[in-house]
């Protein structure tokens, strides 16, 4: 495996996956004209691990950090204090497909395709089989937990069975990174693409708002079409209708010079 892929790997995994980053992760995988403010990249990394794992406190500890109290350290109200109470949101990512190709002038370009995976209230789901992708035998053990130590499906279970339905808490985002590369290996660009149709699915309703809203679309264009094409159609049979002067004298048996006899005599 080449440099580039283990950080393409590396990358995505600390900016959207749950892996630890220290503070020269930057320094280590990004050139330095690779943007304006490296601190800006260093608090994106730094913001994506508070949101991997979001924990709700126990009530004495939020007391207590609300009143700026001191914690007991003893006794009953003591016990697992600095446990979370539950676990309420969850984050990772799954590496799909990795392409790679190099320039004539040593630059290399990495396009990473992976999901983000966002489970609300994981303590009350189950944990699925994960599918084994086809390109996890090219992937290392060190990199493979990436995508690999977590559940791909996770449902909610049935009481009393065994089974487990889809859960509606589980929410994916299609990404696609891509990364370019110097002769040094360092990144010198880094862009994500999303889907806008992805994104506003992880909005709760906005996937059947935004089904209902295009099909009303789709039936007040119908009703402008017809409504347009109404007027048209009457004008071409009133047309079809009305026979012409040619027309009914043939009909009643008038050659064109009686036509004309006719007219003239009609004239005043």
């Amino acid at each position: 495996m080449s440099s580039t892929h283990a950080t393409a790997m590396d990358v995505c995994a600390t900016m959207y996956g749950e892996n630890s980053s220290s503070s020269d992760t930057v320094d280590r995988f990004y050139e330095s004209s690779a943007t304006t403010s490296r601190s800006v990249i260093t608090d994106i990394h730094h913001l994506s691990r508070q949101l991997s794992v979001i924990d709700v406190p126990r009530p004495i500890a939020l007391v207590c950090t609300l009143f700026r109290l001191q914690p007991p350290r003893a006794g009953f109200l003591a016990r697992n204090i600095d446990d979370p109470l539950f676990q309420a949101l969850r984050v990772w990512t799954e590496i799909g497909d990795i392409c790679e190709n190099e320039s004539f002038d040593g630059q290399k370009k990495t396009i990473v395709e992976h999901t983000l995976n966002i489970l609300v209230l994981p303590g009350i789901h189950r944990d699925g089989h994960h599918r084994p992708h086809p390109s996890d035998s090219l992937i290392p053990v060190s990199t493979a937990s990436h995508g690999g130590s977590h559940p791909s499906a996770p449902g909610l279970p049935i009481l009393g069975t065994s089974l487990t339905v889809p859960s509606p808490l589980h929410f994916k985002l299609h990404i696609i990174t891509r990364l370019s590369f110097n002769e040094q290996g360092r990144i010198t660009h880094h862009r994500d693409f999303w889907d806008v149709k992805d994104v506003m699915g992880l909005v709760p309703g906005a996937s059947l708002a935004q089904w209902i809203g295009t099909r009303l679309a789709a039936k007040g264009l119908t009703y402008v079409s017809s409504f347009w094409r109404t007027p048209s159609r009457i004008n071409v049979a009133e047309r079809a209708a009305q026979p012409t002067s040619d027309q009914d004298a043939l009909e009643k048996g008038m050659s064109p010079a009686a036509q004309v006899a006719t007219q003239t005599i009609d004239m005043p």
